[in-house]
């Protein structure tokens, strides 16, 4: 399969993977052949990138135990949470709590028996459904890092609830303020920054978590240096917990398209991720990050200095700079493919 942007989709082209629509639908079926009304069907949505599938690609597969079918239905059973919240609908929050927790549930075990040493998978964000989608994304990423720090089973379960509700304050902040398009004035971003302890009060008083779980929510926002808020705490004065969902929360949200920005590469935010060593992150935390995701995504395409165009098929733990691959293209012209390291 091979990682295309929305703008380069052709008729003929297949679909990879199943890809579900804002309420949990499939809004597009795995081998699916794209046509004109499928183009058009989803250009309202403003997808960034689509998996296709060609002859020069089919055999690449991507090796991840969480499936698009797995992160759709955490991202549902949260956006129910979140709408319930907002309605202030609290004899319902049990049920839809519980939902939530069978996903935090189903991303821990297989992140915990997940034999692939490497995380390099993308996946393709709505605006719509950013604020839900974003925390199943920072789930995943923060078991990683916690499975290449050795977290005890219980650990990463702790860890797993704190990043799945990390921004759950957000549900508390009014929908003019989130859905805003434009840049929001001083005094709405302070209220937006008042999520994290609201967050961590509302989940205290409503859910049944860890204890440690709520240290995410309150200091996700926090930095290594001090200079994080709410309380601004530094280095280790600052959870594990909030450290690791910090780091998780600002690589997925940079390579997240928004109503005010385009999405970054996942190369440009994991620079900034490697940037923020001893300022903005742990040392030591940004190393378990950078040993295990990987800042190309199998399929991803890549295009060369020297005019040549290839498709990522194989990344390596500790050398996330240097993937495998296939070369499809060569200043502008189709060419027998052939494999590549890149050095």
């Amino acid at each position: 399969m091979r990682l295309v942007e929305f703008q380069d989709l052709m008729p003929g082209m297949e679909i990879a993977d199943d890809f579900y629509g804002i309420n949990g639908g499939i809004l597009a079926d795995k081998g699916a052949v794209i046509t004109d009304t499928y183009i058009d069907r989803l250009s309202q949505y403003e997808i960034p990138y689509l998996y296709i599938l060609d002859s020069h690609t089919e055999d690449i597969q991507v090796n991840c135990s969480i499936s698009s079918k797995m992160r759709n239905e955490a991202t549902q059973n949260l956006k129910n949470l979140y709408q319930l919240i907002q309605a202030g609908a609290s004899n319902q929050y049990h049920g839809a709590l519980q939902a939530c927790l069978e996903s935090i549930d189903h991303l821990t075990e297989n992140i915990i028996s997940e034999k692939i040493e490497l995380y390099d998978v993308f996946d393709i964000k709505m605006i719509e459904n950013y604020r839900y989608q974003q925390p199943v994304n920072v789930t995943i990423i923060s078991l990683i890092i916690g499975k290449c720090l050795n977290l005890s089973s219980l650990e990463m379960y702790r860890l797993a609830c704190g990043a799945f509700f990390h921004d759950i304050g957000n549900a508390l902040i009014p929908e003019s303020i989130l859905s805003k398009k434009g840049k929001l004035t001083e005094t709405e971003l302070q209220l937006v920054r008042t999520h994290t302890e609201e967050g961590y009060r509302f989940a205290k008083d409503e859910f049944n978590l860890p204890m440690r779980s709520y240290l995410a929510i309150l200091q996700h926002h926090e930095r290594y240096d001090g200079k994080g808020y709410p309380m601004q705490r530094t280095g280790d004065e600052i959870s594990i917990y909030g450290r690791i969902v910090a780091i998780a929360d600002v690589f997925d949200a940079l390579s997240s398209r928004r109503h005010t920005r385009h999405a970054m590469s996942p190369t440009q935010a994991y620079k900034i991720i490697i940037e923020g060593i001893g300022r903005d992150f742990d040392p030591k935390l940004v190393k378990a990050f950078a040993d295990r995701v990987s800042p190309y995504p199998i399929g991803y395409t890549l295009k060369l200095p020297d005019g040549r165009v290839g498709v990522v098929t194989q990344n390596y733990r500790g050398k996330p700079f240097n993937p495998s691959l296939r070369i499809i293209q060569d200043k502008g012209k189709a060419v027998m493919p052939y494999t590549i390291d890149i050095k």
